[in-house]
């Protein structure tokens, strides 16, 4: 069974309109309304909807399924869960169809992928990620529990998500660590189990079969 990475994906128009993003969301749609209910839950895997378009998939990694899709003003918004890692070569054939441009923000923290390719900002803004656990479960000495628990239970448990290092600093530095930079943060936070994550802006590496 594969890790499951959570993808969001902005299909665009670079001269900024909107007719060929309108006719990318409507394709989706029809395809997915048109077919009787017994089978929709099939039409969200992504190779069947490259395939309804005429799309060889043969040789192509396409191991994914839709989640969700919303349209804006100046853009596609796709959500998308894939096996292990992003499917940029789909995303690719999707854009070239319909001769869109697209950026994309993905997450899969086992296999610890956190990619953002969208650097203006346009349309994903996190920069960075912070994937801790409950203090509880980590199995800390008496000692370290009295020196600590306070400083963490303030943190919680789960994920956080920062659109900038300044604010990721302001919210360690509340609870006195010391925050020069990702790397001297991630040393202190080590034994608590926590690790904060810079997003890449390069494409990931192609998934596994």
């Amino acid at each position: 069974m594969p890790n499951w990475c959570n993808n969001s994906i902005a299909f665009y128009q670079d001269d900024g309109g909107n007719a060929m993003i309108s006719a990318f969301y409507s394709d989706i749609q029809n395809y997915q309304d048109c077919k009787e209910s017994e089978t929709r839950k099939s039409l969200a895997w992504v190779g069947h909807w490259l395939q309804s378009n005429g799309i060889n998939t043969d040789a192509l990694y396409s191991r994914g399924f839709f989640v969700g899709c919303e349209l804006y003003t100046d853009h596609v918004r796709i959500d998308m869960e894939t096996a292990w890692v992003p499917l940029q070569e789909v995303w690719d054939l999707m854009a070239e169809k319909y001769g869109l441009f697209y950026v994309y923000i993905a997450e899969e923290p086992s296999c610890e992928i956190y990619v953002n390719t969208d650097i203006e900002g346009r349309f994903f803004a996190t920069r960075y990620a912070v994937n801790f656990c409950d203090i509880d479960d980590l199995g800390l000495n008496v000692e370290m529990m009295s020196m600590f628990e306070e400083r963490l239970q303030k943190i919680g448990s789960g994920m956080m998500y920062f659109d900038s290092f300044k604010a990721l600093a302001v919210e360690f530095e509340k609870l006195s660590f010391s925050v020069a930079d990702v790397v001297s943060l991630n040393k202190q936070l080590a034994i608590f189990n926590i690790k904060v994550y810079e997003y890449s802006n390069e494409r990931s590496k192609p998934g596994k079969s």
